[in-house]
């Protein structure tokens, strides 16, 4: 069971995922493909479990997604 104060960290934790990605899709412009978004934070220094809470996918989808996209860059 989780205390007061602990749940209360994991509902901040929540709402600043959502202020995050709400940034991110603002910044992203045209391109607001979930590849991008992906990207973007893998950029900013987090990584595939981190990114995976906010865009709402999981790690090893963020995982394939950041793989593919530096494959794609080095042909």
């Amino acid at each position: 069971m989780m205390s007061d104060q602990e749940q209360l960290l994991q509902a901040i934790v929540q709402r600043l995922n959502i202020l995050i990605a709400v940034a991110l899709d603002s910044a992203a412009g045209d391109d607001k493909s979930m590849a991008t978004r992906i990207q973007r934070l893998s950029e900013l220094g987090l990584g595939p479990a981190e990114i995976g809470a906010i865009v709402g996918k999981k790690a090893n989808y963020v995982s394939a997604v950041l793989g593919s996209r530096s494959k794609g860059a080095r042909k």
